[in-house]
Parts: C-alpha cells; sequence; structure tokens
C-alpha cells in the first residue's frame, strides 16, 4: 500500500507539472481532466479505495474523504487556470494559485496517509 500511495504522488506531480507548463509557455491545451479520469483518480476511485477500505482504520478513512476533496478542487482549479489563461491572465495565475494550494493539501494528506500505512504495517 505505501508504495501505491508513493505512485499516486508521483502521478499528482507529474500532472501538475503538466498544466504549470502548459501555463507557462501559453500552449496549447494540456489534456486536462476531470478528477475521476486522470491516472491518481483512477487509482483513488478503485484499488486505493479498496485498500482504505480494508484496512478499516477510521482515521485513514477520514483522510481518503479528505484526499478525495482536495483532488477534485485541484482538478476544478487547474481546468478553471488553462480556459482563463489566453482571455484573462489575472484569473489564470489566482485559478493556479489555487489549484497549488490543493496540490499542497493534498499530498500533505496522501503522506499523512502513508503514514498511517506504514504504522499499521509495522504492528501487523
Amino acid at each position: 500500500m505505501a508504495i501505491q500511495i508513493l505512485r499516486a504522488v508521483t502521478q499528482h506531480v507529474n500532472y501538475v507539472k503538466m498544466v504549470r507548463s502548459c501555463l507557462a509557455k501559453n500552449s496549447e491545451e494540456p489534456h486536462c481532466c476531470d478528477h475521476s479520469s486522470c491516472q491518481f483518480g483512477q487509482w483513488y476511485e478503485n484499488d486505493g479505495n479498496e485498500l482504505i477500505r480494508d484496512m478499516d482504520v477510521p482515521e485513514a478513512t477520514a483522510l481518503w474523504t479528505e484526499i478525495g476533496q482536495h483532488h477534485e478542487a485541484f482538478h476544478d482549479t487547474s481546468i478553471a487556470a488553462v480556459n482563463a489563461r489566453r482571455t484573462d491572465a489575472i484569473r489564470a495565475r489566482q485559478m493556479e494559485t489555487a489549484m497549488l494550494q490543493r496540490s499542497t493539501l493534498l499530498v500533505n494528506r496522501l503522506l499523512a496517509l502513508d503514514g498511517i500505512v506504514n504504522q499499521k504495517s509495522m504492528v501487523a
């Protein structure tokens, strides 16, 4: 599970890099998608969700819900930033900042979840 969480963090960070590169270069549309279509979202909804459910640890379940909320908000703001970049540079920057704030919250919660998983595996 811990390896899966760190892989999920990497997938998320790669997505952030792709969006930021698009915004910085004002290039063609990146392949932005909603929260359930990216690699992280696919993992979150399927394998990750199953693993959290099987752990049956209330603290992990609460974090999981929060991670989902931050992930969805992250995608909403990344799409808004990309949509605004050619017509409203100020709005694009505001949305990019909001996107990065959500990204930070998401990654921090994933790392906290990784800590819980590691503790549980040491006890088991």
